[in-house]
């Protein structure tokens, strides 16, 4: 029998000692939690998985390390107070004295924090000053005995809205609260493994909520959680949702499902499918194209009149609550000012328009990007691309005769490669600074070189949570430039709620923006523009905003449903 082969076991090597999860300081050392960008040098500074962070530990953060370190009210600076156990100083810049406006906020957000209600819809025209009504409301009911947390989500782009509540924070003072702001792209930070938050905040401040509108996005469904929304509400965090553009329709106020539920005494899970609740209320809505959308249905569609009666019957749930959870206030010095500028395509440019994409592509020397082949809805995106793109050079030449004028102008685009690129390289050819506040790169930076009139120009695609206004007031105390500003649509786009809010980045706080709507007559803007503007007064109605500012527009566009007074 032969003999068994025997084979000799290879004893596997001996792993190095795995780098402890969670840094742990010797005596007399503390933690900082470091902002290090991706690949960027961090001597000195280990990076910790468990964290998703690089961390430093010694009695003294390296100067070469100090630009990374965290700043107040950062989710790093939360993290690195946990570690240390020890509380570190707030923001601190130039103080600002509440307006009477604000203080009537805070103190009906307070009454309805006293009286039980889960929440409050602050809902002031862009400008009035909702940022610092907030944060006194917050302070309010915190001090009533709503605990000591405070956690503020805000829209991108962050490295300008997080800045911009850091300074508002400091302006108005936290109280000696602790809080926390994060952007949406953050909120998974705050679930644990099992998908549940790891922190109970005593309040939130949902600014910009119109974001978390579309159930199916996945930032909905982290906010939902980290608000409690399926929770009964003396388990729930109070909300404060702050927004002058709750959505289109009342279909896309998923984020007030609970708060409704409330309401009308029902528990939240009721509300938890909002369109279908609403319609069991008599609404004119049906289910959308997608998964958990609704949309207004076909008789609604045809009717803003019937649109405008639904939105206000929604805003009277909530503003004839007691006390009520909703407050609006149009801005003292009157809406924004806005027509419509149609412009009639040249031969040259209309056979341009009708040309094979690839063609079109070629000509205008714009890279590829995926199927030249579009079809449906990628097809009038076609359309949209070579309308704004041909009309550039007309754009460029208004803005730079009103530069002329001693305007600084915002130009508010949608797409980039067609639109903000060709515009804001036109007026650099003529001499013209431009801020870009599109894509990448340092956006604050861009925005504060149009703020201090560095720039004459600032070409932006963010339509929310950023401040272009003539003499804004900055942390240091400092002014912006005082220069007049005026806006133009570049294109315009289909969101009702996002054209509301580019009107509101300069027309704010008592400075007086005008802006125009440019677009192709004939083409696909034609059509955009239309919707657009619909749009924007059935989301105005919503919060039962001023209308006066649309008679141009509406005789432009046959709105069938604004009061007369507005035509005189």
């Amino acid at each position: 029998m032969a003999a068994r082969k025997t084979t000799q076991r290879r004893s596997k090597p001996r792993r190095a000692s795995a780098a402890p999860l969670i840094p742990t300081p010797g005596h007399g050392e503390r933690i900082w939690i470091l902002d290090v960008p991706y690949r960027a040098p961090a001597p000195g500074a280990k990076y910790y998985k468990a964290l998703k962070a690089h961390a430093y530990i010694g009695t003294q953060l390296p100067d070469e390390l100090t630009v990374y370190a965290s700043k107040p009210y950062s989710y790093a600076r939360w993290v690195e107070e946990d570690l240390n156990g020890v509380r570190q100083p707030g923001a601190t810049g130039f103080h600002k004295i509440p307006r009477p406006e604000q203080a009537d906020a805070a103190k009906a957000i307070a009454t309805a924090f006293h009286h039980g209600k889960r929440g409050f819809l602050l809902a002031d025209e862009p400008g009035v000053g909702k940022t610092g009504s907030a944060i006194l409301g917050a302070k309010a009911a915190l001090k009533l005995g709503g605990g000591d947390t405070v956690l503020i989500t805000v829209d991108r782009p962050a490295q300008i809205t997080i800045a911009a509540w850091r300074d508002a924070l400091a302006a108005f003072g936290d109280g000696g609260y602790r809080w926390l702001i994060i952007s949406p792209d953050q909120l998974k930070k705050l679930l644990g493994r099992n998908g549940q938050p790891k922190y109970s905040f005593s309040l939130i401040i949902n600014d910009e909520a119109q974001q978390f509108r579309h159930l199916n996005a996945q930032r909905t469904q982290y906010q939902r959680r980290i608000n409690r929304l399926s929770a009964s509400p003396e388990k729930a965090p109070f909300v404060i949702t702050v927004t002058a553009t709750p959505g289109h329709h009342p279909g896309e106020y998923t984020y007030l499902s609970s708060l409704f539920a409330q309401l009308h005494d029902d528990p939240p899970g009721e509300w938890a499918d909002l369109g279908k609740k609403l319609v069991e209320h008599g609404l004119p809505l049906a289910p959308g194209w997608d998964k958990g959308k609704w949309d207004w249905n076909d008789h609604a569609k045809g009717s803003q009149r019937l649109q405008h009666q639904a939105v206000t019957r929604v805003r009277t749930w909530m503003t004839e609550s007691d006390p009520p959870v909703m407050m609006h206030r149009d801005a003292p010095w009157g809406p924004p000012p806005i027509d419509g500028l149609p412009l009639d395509f040249t031969a040259t440019q209309w056979a341009a328009y009708h040309q094979d994409w690839s063609e079109f592509r070629s000509a205008m020397r714009i890279a590829r990007q995926g199927n030249d082949t579009a079809r449906g809805r990628a097809a009038l995106m076609r359309f949209r691309q070579k309308a704004g793109m041909l009309r550039a050079p007309q754009t460029a030449e208004l803005v730079a005769a009103h530069v002329e004028r001693g305007y600084q102008v915002l130009v508010a685009v949608e797409l980039v490669t067609t639109a903000a690129d060709p515009v804001a390289n036109l007026l650099e050819e003529h001499g013209i600074g431009v801020s870009r506040i599109f894509g990448g790169g340092d956006l604050e930076t861009e925005r504060m070189r149009f703020q201090r009139g560095h720039n004459e120009v600032v070409v932006f695609n963010t339509a929310s949570a950023i401040n272009l206004q003539a003499s804004e007031l900055m942390v240091d105390g400092s002014r912006a430039s005082s220069a007049r500003r005026i806006g133009f649509f570049h294109q315009p786009r289909y969101s009702g709620i996002a054209a509301r809010q580019t009107m509101g980045r300069a027309h704010r706080d008592g400075q007086v923006c005008s802006w125009s709507l440019l677009f192709a007559a004939g083409t696909v803007e034609e059509q955009a523009a239309r919707i657009m503007i619909n749009r924007l007064m059935v989301t105005s109605a919503s919060v039962d905003g001023d209308l006066g500012a649309f008679g141009k527009l509406a005789r432009l566009f046959d709105a069938d449903w604004l009061p007369e007074s507005i035509f005189e």
